[in-house]
């Protein structure tokens, strides 16, 4: 059976309308083989899955003997009928047939001194429209399954095609209120573009980034719909003013509910506005989708921490909260000389830094030029960091204890970063700073690491110790969530993501094939959905929690994801209430009950187990009672009519308790 996609109602066939993807000449000199199409008729049961999922209609189904049956002239090597085969009875021998991917050639900045200049372009009309060709229009894309917010990229790419952009933002609207940014902030490779067919047969994947950038470049993103008054009675307080924060009022607005956002700084947006440099992210684009917020209504509050105290005043005025602080608090780092003058987080350095250079300014003022900045770190976040260093005149070396295969950085980064002069030296740790008479750190003592696995935590080197001169150290070794919490959540956050290596996957994603293409991969996108789900569960009553402050630092698109998934389900299950009194505490929200499972996330209490373990425990009492009667009285046919009546509910019973265990380990 094949599950249907989105927007792909007819059970995942590709529409009629979308035209296959542009194949190159196989004769055309180059020598090339066609692949070869290989059945193994002994396996092959004719259920048709290969041939419902073949984008180019390669496989058909041999009527006689109900067995599939392959042309290889129209086959281009995607594999993904071996992908999703359940029996394992196709093979294709030869080449990926994909067309080569459009290049695009980056600017190069020669001088960096205040450059704000954007370093990545997007799609030029013609390479646009040439790269969409390369769409093989999957009809069960995997594609979406690795975008987390689940983008109908087929849908918009064939938009693309017929030069639709109405069509495409059509297509990108449903799941995103932030394309362009998700377009140029993303690590598409861990995504979307990391489960592309092309990618997963071990060819280049289609470029799905910059296709959703030149989208948002030819036509601008749609507006807030929101309708002309409030319809849906619901007043919700949103806290913090982030991607997870925007993307929650923006599909609350949309339904009708009044929104009032908290946000502790003196400006919005969250990592938008002060972690992402403007030289990657413009200012127009990163501002744009709260300034189109508050003109759809959004009723916006800087400048106010909420506490405790306050989301508890909250919770009595609104019919719900959603926490989206983000994860705020910067992690530091335990040895000598850590609190010393010079040291900064990556917070305070990145804000004084675009402040810096959105002014025209080449340098700050603590920092003359050359200084020597060590950024221990090196992720994006310590990438951005580095590279606005080197827009402010200082020398950058950037060091991290990971091996560089094993980095969470994305390669781009990697390579701009180096090619403006940046040091990056991975398998590094600090073991000390050096601290002059005044206090200030003039020095920093390092130490080699090795790392054989992913998994594996780094380990020092003992004899390996070395030392730099550095004017200035930036920590960027991630942040820490914090509150404001209700009563009894504060350490159950961020949400545990539990052990998936011994659970049944989704169906959905067993049925992808993607698992069998990337198990990276596909153990991301579980984690993905499994933090997704927790987002739409109140941790406690009339409060959810979305992005980092749910899951610990994320993604944008991720924390965008989960932002609207809780305001999903506030819309689904909040009533709103305006007549209740002022000394009602607490929002009807889902009727205001939760329960608390054993890896701690919080979730509705609506069906409960108490019916699974009634129906057990009476069970085994019954049989108990029925063996006790035989051996009392030897009277075995009721004994026996008892000790069945326990074994039937005892089976009930405990079938409805592992039933629930394996859906809740689905979620």
């Amino acid at each position: 059976m094949t599950i249907p996609t989105q927007g792909q109602p007819d059970g995942g066939r590709r529409p009629e309308t979308a035209r296959p993807v542009k194949l190159p000449s196989r004769n055309g000199g180059t020598g090339t083989a066609a692949p070869r199409i290989l059945v193994n008729m002994e396996r092959c049961v004719g259920c048709q899955e290969c041939v419902i999922r073949c984008p180019t209609g390669a496989l058909d189904l041999d009527p006689g003997a109900w067995k599939a049956a392959g042309t290889d002239a129209l086959c281009v090597g995607c594999r993904q009928c071996v992908r999703t085969c359940p029996f394992g009875a196709i093979e294709i021998e030869g080449p990926v047939l994909a067309p080569p991917r459009v290049a695009v050639q980056h600017p190069a900045v020669t001088d960096l001194a205040g450059s704000t200049a954007p370093t990545r372009r997007g799609f030029a009309y013609a390479e646009a429209l040439q790269e969409a060709e390369r769409c093989l229009q999957c009809p069960d894309p995997t594609c979406v399954l690795g975008c987390p917010a689940h983008n109908d990229i087929p849908a918009f790419i064939a938009a693309i095609r017929e030069e639709d952009w109405e069509g495409a933002h059509a297509a990108l609207r449903p799941t995103t209120v932030l394309p362009d940014i998700c377009s140029i902030v993303c690590d598409q490779s861990l995504q979307c573009e990391g489960a592309c067919s092309w990618k997963l047969a071990g060819g280049e994947p289609v470029a799905i980034g910059l296709l959703e950038r030149f989208v948002t470049e030819q036509q601008p993103v749609p507006e807030v719909r929101a309708p002309e008054a409030t319809t849906s009675g619901q007043r919700v307080a949103i806290v913090g003013s982030g991607p997870a924060g925007m993307a929650a009022a923006w599909e609350l607005l949309e339904s009708g509910a009044t929104v009032s956002m908290f946000e502790r700084e003196n400006d919005t947006g969250g990592v938008l506005s002060w972690g992402i440099p403007n030289f990657t992210l413009p200012e127009s684009v990163a501002r744009r989708p709260m300034e189109a917020l508050v003109r759809a209504g959004l009723d916006v509050r800087m400048g106010i921490d909420v506490d405790d105290a306050a989301l508890e005043r909250m919770r009595s005025e609104y019919d719900a909260v959603i926490l989206a602080q983000g994860a705020s608090n910067p992690a530091r780092l335990p040895v000598p000389g850590a609190d010393a003058k010079g040291v900064e987080d990556a917070t305070r350095f990145l804000r004084r830094a675009r402040l810096a250079l959105l002014d025209g300014r080449r340098n700050l003022p603590d920092l003359p030029p050359d200084t020597h900045v060590l950024v221990v770190g090196a992720g994006n976040t310590a990438m951005d960091v580095a590279r606005s260093a080197r827009r402010l005149g200082c020398e950058a070396t950037a060091i991290d204890w990971f091996d560089r295969r094993f980095a969470a950085v994305r390669d781009d980064e990697l390579d701009e970063a180096e090619s403006e002069g940046v040091r990056i030296a991975f398998n590094r740790v600090v073991e000390r700073f050096d601290v002059d008479e005044a206090g200030r750190v003039v020095g920093a003592v390092l130490s080699h690491t090795r790392q054989k696995k992913s998994q594996a935590k780094p380990t020092v080197v003992r004899g390996t110790s070395e030392r730099l001169d550095v004017g200035l150290v930036v920590l960027a070794t991630g942040y820490r969530v914090g509150g404001p919490w209700p009563h009894g959540v504060a350490g159950t956050l961020p949400a545990r993501v539990p052990d998936l290596r011994n659970t049944v996957p989704p169906r959905t994603l067993l049925g992808s094939g993607l698992p069998a293409g990337s198990r990276r991969i596909a153990g991301l996108v579980r984690r993905r959905m499994a933090l997704e789900s927790r987002s739409e569960a109140p941790v406690a009553a009339s409060v959810w929690v979305a992005g980092d402050a749910l899951s610990g630092p994320s993604t944008v698109v991720a924390s965008m994801a989960q932002g609207r998934a809780a305001a999903r389900e506030v819309l689904r299950t909040v009533v709103g209430d305006h007549a209740r009194p002022a000394s009602s505490h607490g929002a009807r929200a889902a009727d205001a009950v939760v329960r608390r499972t054993g890896d701690g996330r919080r979730v509705p209490a609506a069906g409960g187990t108490w019916v699974p373990k009634a129906s057990l425990s009476f069970g085994l009492a019954a049989e108990v009672a029925g063996v006790s009667l035989a051996a009392a009285s030897g009277a075995w046919p009721p004994a026996a009519a008892l000790f069945g009546v326990g074994t039937v509910a005892a089976l009930v019973g405990l079938n409805g308790w592992v039933g629930g265990w394996v859906r809740m380990q689905e979620r």
